[in-house]
């Protein structure tokens, strides 16, 4: 199995933590790194997201390059991670998951090192790639690509 985990592009401040939306900035940050995602990554078969708003619109920018469906899971809410190993089990191909800091790092520095804490952090709309080539467990994960966003930019202007 493979994972290509994502952290939502930026949002506005102010309203409620469930309730914010993508920033234009973050709507046109994201339409300039997905096509390097799409390139990187081409055979996804589902975009998951936490159910926060922000999580669950970047995953519909995302939906419309990949050509794939969206599911939200609570597994990807702050909070909630304990849950998604459980949840990927039940998946077929590579799926993408969109979350949240600093979940998804300590979740991602997990499944590579079998070891609680973590070693980075995830920018905006960075990504990484995620390759399980046994079973599902933490310690289990290679880690095949770690980008920012401005990396992914870029890559998508060549």
């Amino acid at each position: 199995m493979r994972c290509l985990v994502i952290r939502h592009a930026p949002a506005e401040s102010g309203p409620p933590e469930a309730e914010r939306a993508l920033s234009a900035a973050g709507v046109s940050l994201l339409r300039q790194a997905r096509g390097a995602l799409q390139a990187l990554v081409p055979d996804i078969g589902l975009i998951a997201h936490s159910p926060l708003r922000r999580a669950r619109e970047t995953a519909t920018l995302l939906a419309e390059v990949f050509a794939v469906p969206t599911a939200q899971t609570d597994t990807l809410a702050p909070g909630g991670l304990d849950g998604l190993l459980s949840w990927l089990a039940g998946q077929q191909d590579t799926v993408a998951l969109v979350g949240h800091e600093d979940d998804l790092s300590y979740w991602v520095c997990h499944m590579l090192t079998g070891e609680a804490g973590r070693f980075f952090h995830f920018e905006r709309a960075g990504a990484c790639l995620l390759d399980f080539r046994g079973p599902l467990r933490p310690g289990a994960a290679e880690l095949r690509w770690l980008l920012g966003s401005e990396h992914l930019v870029r890559m998508a202007r060549r």
